[in-house]
């Protein structure tokens, strides 16, 4: 049937790019123009601050990882897809569970709170539906796991977990009963959710992607497996213990446990880094690629990956510095070098080098446009340098508000080059799914 020939990774990009153009990046650099204009990173409610971080998590990283494993992992399995009807009806549900959620959470007072919970609950049911689709497609006979398969299987863990865990933040803050029991709810779980969603799920899961992609569609020299199966253990105990230690810390305020939380992240770093140098992303390709490929993305994304890591293990000697006792704006900063250097990099690059080019241009059409490099690349550099910055001085808040529309920018104008090839890979494809030459193979 006809159906059985139209792709599903298209119409999962298309949504998540809706989404990241509207209540993600495109309501983020609004809420950032907000808080240029005042001077305070508290201008947005919290909740606003919230709805825009949940849709970029469910909406575009989650939407672009559905889209991407439903229609790839069971290419890497070498197996078919336990139901493809019912992943289909995935896509629906979540964008519904994105919209309503943050139409509620932005405001929630009345029925507003009620649906932004039922949003909440329908996110938690889609995660634990695709997670389970999965699983069941992966124990089919004959599946042989690699490398890779743990640092997949890992992230899935971590996205049903961080779903549960950020529906139980979600009902804890929307019902708080007044601003001290809010702010405290917020300073114990809000960092151990972000983390597990971030270092958790999507480090996780890019490292695993990677190990899949980056030789078979990228040309970079092959990973080696047997170190990174003797990476995977201690990087995600370093997850689980920064994940875990942090409420302790802050619920019992002992220094000894605030000093392990920052020898976990330490440990995240370095694991994290010799994971990533084993994917040999800045080796010379395999294969002749055009100036601008995906893979300068993959480049970029990687170097990010760096800065944020580094952010990470420095920023309570930068709290010292500038007498704080935790600095926000750093930490902040710390967060959007890995989110939108790393991940979104990350995710544009696999979408570019996935989606086929229109039919009847030759190989030159891979290439690039410069525009969203140097946008989503300049604009996060002016973030995260100029975020730090409010901590010395209030001069730096106006041109941290441009950087949101600088992201927001390169993300256009990528759209403009990627709709199209999504759009024609969205349609029947006489036999084979549309995707780009040897993605099904690696």
């Amino acid at each position: 049937p006809a159906l059985a020939r139209v792709p599903l990774y298209p119409r999962f990009f298309l949504a998540g790019l809706a989404v990241t153009l509207t209540a993600g990046a495109g309501w983020g650099a609004w809420l950032l123009l907000r808080i240029a204009r005042a001077h305070d990173f508290s201008a947005p409610s919290i909740f606003e601050i919230n709805a825009h971080g949940q849709a970029q998590i469910y909406g575009w990283m989650g939407l672009f990882l559905m889209g991407f494993a439903l229609q790839m992992f069971p290419a890497f399995w070498g197996v078919r897809l336990a139901s493809p009807r019912l992943a289909r009806a995935l896509l629906p549900l979540l964008a519904l569970a994105v919209l309503a959620r943050t139409v509620g959470e932005a405001r929630p007072v009345g029925p507003f709170a009620a649906l932004a919970i039922a949003a909440g609950a329908l996110q938690l049911a889609v995660v634990a539906t695709f997670v389970t689709l999965l699983a069941v497609t992966a124990r089919q006979k004959g599946v042989r796991a690699r490398a890779a398969d743990l640092y997949i299987g890992a992230g899935l863990v971590w996205f049903l977990l961080s779903t549960i865990l950020d529906l139980r933040h979600l009902v804890r803050t929307i019902g708080a009963p007044d601003r001290t029991a809010l702010l405290a709810e917020i300073a114990v779980w809000q960092l151990p959710l972000r983390d597990l969603q971030i270092h958790g799920l999507a480090l996780s899961m890019i490292l695993g992607v990677s190990m899949r992609v980056l030789p078979g569609l990228f040309g970079t020299p092959a990973v080696d497996e047997r170190r990174a199966v003797r990476l995977f253990g201690p990087l995600q105990a370093m997850i689980v213990l920064e994940v875990a230690l942090f409420p302790v810390a802050m619920t019992s305020r002992r220094p000894a446990l605030f000093v392990a939380v920052w020898l976990a992240w330490v440990g995240l770093a370095v694991c994290a880094a010799l994971a990533v140098s084993s994917l040999r992303a800045f080796a010379r390709p395999r294969f002749v690629v055009p100036r601008l490929s995906p893979l300068a993305f993959v480049r970029a994304a990687h170097v990010w990956l760096g800065v944020s890591l580094a952010m990470l293990v420095a920023g309570p000697f930068w709290s010292r510095l500038v007498g704080l006792p935790f600095s926000h704006a750093w930490h902040g900063a710390t967060r959007h070098a890995i989110t939108v250097g790393f991940v979104s990099l990350m995710i544009v690059s696999v979408a570019s080098r996935v989606a086929p080019r229109p039919p009847g241009t030759s190989a030159d059409a891979e290439a690039m446009p410069l525009a969203p490099f140097l946008l989503l690349n300049l604009g996060c550099t002016l973030r995260v340098t100029q975020q730090v910055l409010t901590d010395l001085t209030p001069v730096a808040f106006p041109t941290a508000g441009v950087s949101g529309l600088l992201e927001v920018s390169g993300l256009v104008w990528w759209a403009t080059w990627i709709v199209p090839r999504l759009l024609a890979a969205s349609r029947p494809q006489g036999g084979r799914v549309g995707v780009a030459p040897g993605a099904a193979r690696v």
